[in-house]
């Protein structure tokens, strides 16, 4: 878990030496379960970053590729709510932890259960092949 934890920020970053949420939720998707998740770079190409230009994409990741789960299990997705936007995602890892990014900060492991974070959970998500 050390190699995901420390990964600067950067927007639409998708490597070890930069990502953003996803890209580190990817990282860990395809270096730990060998699922090679889409980068959607293409769709978010001259788009401005922001939370509601996230938030369609979100949508058709989580019909086409997930399941809703009550109980998430190390490797299950947390989706979470920026303002009114289900826009923020992070790497179930057990013990109550979760993995992510949040800008500026570079990615880190939290306690889902932290006030900044509970109220925030949107649902798990375990992805369909699983």
């Amino acid at each position: 878990m050390e190699r995901f934890v420390g990964i600067p920020y950067v927007e639409l970053g998708r490597t070890y030496e930069a990502a953003d949420c996803w890209g580190v939720f990817r990282l860990y998707y395809r270096d730990v379960r060998g699922i090679l998740l889409p980068s959607y770079l293409d769709e978010m190409e001259g788009r401005e970053f922001r939370r509601n230009n996230i938030s369609p994409l979100v949508a058709t990741e989580k019909e086409h590729n997930w399941d809703q789960v009550d109980r998430p299990e190390t490797g299950d997705a947390i989706l979470m709510r920026v303002g009114r936007d289900e826009s923020h995602v992070g790497v179930f890892i057990g013990n109550g932890q979760m993995l992510h990014s949040e800008g500026p900060h570079p990615s880190q492991i939290e306690r889902m259960g932290d006030m900044r974070w509970r109220s925030r959970i949107a649902g798990y998500f375990r992805y369909r092949s699983c």
